[in-house]
């Protein structure tokens, strides 16, 4: 039987409310992360980890603009199929197969190929950032400047970036979505997982998303 739980977004980072206390969950960080204590989300135990390479717990907690206990990683979501209809605030454990298409994950983050203009990108889906983003700051000819804005990520803590409007091909729909140029610090994380782009809690917030996290498989429902 299919379980949900209410969602918030919460300064652009998508969270979760429990008896424990607030929950970052965030698709775009392979490991869940915290105090050494085991939480529960939609049916499954999910064991926080006090660091994951060079980020400690620690850290990720004192850059969040709010108080958090802990973040949960796509590693509690690895053998589940999950449903982010973030519009209505729901997350959503599905228990019958999607309608979807193969995916290019990246250390189990899900990853989809869509288009600016003739650009090809691979975009992580990423419910940790509240902004979409582009490596490549050329891609700003194919839209249109908006000013700077405030953001902040998990890992990266709060920073302003300039943005840009772009037509967004993505699933057989065209749709506009708002970047970020990607800055020095996001730029590196993106070349060496090999990624063009982020779409974040902006791009969950235009339809319904569907993963299924085990057999790597994206389903979207866009507005």
């Amino acid at each position: 039987m299919s379980q949900s739980i209410e969602v918030i977004v919460c300064e652009g980072i998508l969270c979760a409310d429990f008896n424990e206390g607030r929950l970052v969950i965030d698709t775009g960080s392979p490991v869940s992360l915290g105090p050494n204590i085991a939480v529960k989300i939609l049916g499954a135990g999910v064991q926080l980890n006090p660091g994951f390479g060079n980020y400690t717990w620690e850290s990720v907690r004192q850059s969040l603009p709010f108080d958090a206990v802990g973040l949960v990683g796509v590693d509690a979501f690895s053998s589940s199929t999950i449903g982010f209809d973030i519009g209505n605030q729901i997350l959503t454990r599905i228990d019958t197969p999607i309608d979807g298409s193969p995916a290019p994950f990246s250390m189990g983050s899900p990853v989809i190929e869509c288009s600016i203009g003739e650009e090809m990108l691979r975009c992580v889906l990423d419910t940790g950032s509240g902004l979409s983003y582009l490596r490549d700051s050329n891609l700003v000819t194919l839209g249109q400047m908006l000013g700077k804005r405030t953001d902040s990520h998990p890992m990266l803590g709060e920073f302003e970036v300039d943005t840009v409007a772009c037509s967004l091909m993505v699933g057989g729909k065209v749709i506009t979505e708002v970047f970020g140029l990607a800055p020095d610090n996001l730029i590196a994380l993106l070349e060496n997982a090999r990624i063009d782009g982020i779409l974040g809690t902006s791009f969950f917030a235009q339809g319904v998303i569907e993963v299924d996290f085990a057999k790597e498989i994206i389903g979207l429902s866009m507005e």
